[in-house]
């Protein structure tokens, strides 16, 4: 999870109905209520390249059940990892899970199988305005939408009293060493453009400065670049006091420890959307496309979505989602919320900037 979570700006229109889903918790039986949609293929497999813990418990065991298809899943840390490994073999995988960023790299240099969306019925259920919006892949030729989110981050109220709702925690001295950022370049720029009151797809060169400076003084006060499994162990735990982190994983954390809160900074934030896709070369396109039309079915979209703590962008998975989930004000913030977050715009000259303060990041003292 979407280099994570890549997406366009949003319009207005586009953002006020991009949390408006809702999920439920995955009972047992809750997958297999509705009739199959694919029939049995003996001895078939697939190859999943996703982001870690970023599925359904059951749903791979389920999938199988039902199809006779096992699913092989292969996890990833950071998109550039992902984008690596497509390239180096592009039959290696039959499905990745990314940002519409990485979609854009990917067709660029050709990596993409097209989608043949008449083996993707259950595709009807994905709201229209999710339909042709990926901005690399605007005739939808290469993608499914698959899940929705925010960048935020976790706070320790036990230990942490002030400035709760603000970027500022972050890079407040009084908690050094309690405090950690995600190991994606572009979402700790947006971090540090948004708490200085810039947009986080600036490309003005003194805005662009300044979020470095910030970024460079704040770097000594945390224990690293991580994660977002990792930074939400470290969260239950206690080890880190507040973190940069995605939605899902920071209300799971919260729901795990008491003391933690998931907060949407009143500067703005990311919102993103992930998507799966298929690369050129896959073994197993027809496997591949059942998957997909199991994943949109709407009882077992909303079972991943209500277990992940993530919205959905299927509109059929609605009456099915989890109550708490659903009512969740971090999981779709209200407009006065959205109105101050943003969807990246990668431009060449933001993407060279952010490129070189990350750099100096990993490599100053």
């Amino acid at each position: 999870m979407p280099i994570k979570k890549f997406c366009m700006p949003g319009l207005v229109l586009f953002v006020s109905v991009l949390f408006i889903f809702a999920c439920s918790q995955e009972p047992d039986k809750a997958e297999t209520k509705q009739a199959p949609v694919v029939k049995k293929m003996k001895g078939g497999t697939l190859t999943l390249y996703n982001w870690e813990e970023y599925i359904g418990s059951k749903t791979l065991k389920n999938f199988e059940k039902e199809t006779g298809i096992h699913v092989n899943e292969i996890t990833f840390q950071d998109e550039e990892e992902m984008l690596g490994a497509v390239q180096s073999d592009l039959s290696a995988y039959d499905l990745v899970v990314c940002s519409d960023d990485s979609i854009r790299e990917m067709r660029e240099v050709k990596l993409l199988a097209p989608l043949d969306y008449s083996k993707i019925p259950n595709f009807k259920y994905i709201k229209k305005q999710y339909r042709n919006m990926t901005r690399p892949d605007p005739e939808q030729k290469y993608t499914v939408p698959y899940l929705c989110g925010s960048t935020g981050m976790v706070v320790n109220k036990k230990y942490i009293k002030e400035d709760t709702d603000s970027w500022k925690v972050l890079f407040d001295k009084r908690y050094m060493e309690k405090l950690a950022m995600l190991n994606n370049a572009f979402e700790v720029a947006a971090v540090a453009l948004k708490l200085s009151g810039y947009s986080l797809n600036s490309i003005n060169p003194q805005e662009l400065a300044e979020a470095r400076d910030l970024l460079l003084k704040q770097k000594p006060l945390l224990t690293g670049y991580h994660d977002t499994e990792t930074l939400k162990e470290l969260l239950v735990s206690e080890k880190l006091w507040a973190a940069h982190i995605y939605s899902g994983e920071g209300l799971v954390a919260a729901d795990e420890n008491e003391n933690l809160e998931y907060v949407i900074p009143k500067e703005g934030a990311v919102l993103w959307v992930d998507i799966f896709a298929i690369p050129r070369d896959a073994q197993h396109k027809e496997e591949a496309h059942m998957f997909l039309n199991y994943i949109l079915r709407p009882d077992v979209n909303a079972t991943i979505a209500s277990e992940l703590w993530y919205a959905t962008p299927n509109e059929a998975a609605e009456p099915l989602m989890d109550p708490e989930v659903r009512s969740s004000r971090s999981v779709y913030p209200p407009e006065e919320t959205l109105q101050r977050c943003e969807f990246f715009k990668q431009t060449g000259k933001m993407t060279a900037t952010v490129t070189s303060i990350w750099s100096e990041l990993m490599i100053s003292e």
